[in-house]
């Protein structure tokens, strides 16, 4: 059971803080609330789905995956349909850290060697590289109690440490 003030990662939300919880209804809730950009969106949660919510990432697994980015492996999923594909890096980003962080390094990697190939890059490889950016650098400014700004330089200069293109961070 989570408590309040704890962040919990919401499948479709991000990063949320458990503000209370409510018996009123046909079913009991967790209330929730996100902040996506200078804005604040508030939830009710199924509790009997709770299962669905995982703990943000903890200080030391946050310090501990910034230090060791350059080790992180890609995700070796590969599927004849980018459609496919696309669902499956979808699905990895609703599971919080260190998985975001592992689908924007793979997003990373992807757009790299299409152009090293002289290829243009599949469009969904942004898409979901923009998404995994947006939910890593929330999870880990909860986590390290720092400005997304600080966040998103961190995240730049293990990228540029670990030799890929800190342009497409």
């Amino acid at each position: 059971m989570f408590k309040i003030g704890q962040h919990v990662i919401h499948p479709g939300q991000g990063v949320c803080t458990v503000v209370g919880f409510s018996d009123e209804g046909p079913a009991p809730m967790i209330l929730l609330r996100a902040r996506s950009g200078r804005s604040e969106t508030h939830l009710s949660y199924p509790l009997s789905q709770q299962n669905r919510l995982h703990e943000a990432i903890s200080r030391d697994a946050a310090e501990d995956l910034l230090a060791t980015y350059a080790e992180l492996d890609v995700d070796p999923f590969t599927e004849r349909n980018s459609s496919l594909e696309e669902t499956h890096f979808k699905q990895q980003l609703k599971l919080g850290a260190p998985e975001t962080v592992r689908v924007a390094k793979t997003m990373r990697c992807r757009i790299a060697e299409a152009e090293a190939r002289g290829k243009k890059p599949s469009s969904y490889y942004a898409r979901v590289l923009k998404e995994a950016r947006k939910r890593s650098i929330e999870e880990f400014a909860v986590a390290l109690d720092a400005e997304e700004s600080e966040i998103e330089q961190r995240f730049m200069d293990a990228v540029a440490a670990a030799g890929e293109l800190a342009a497409l961070n």
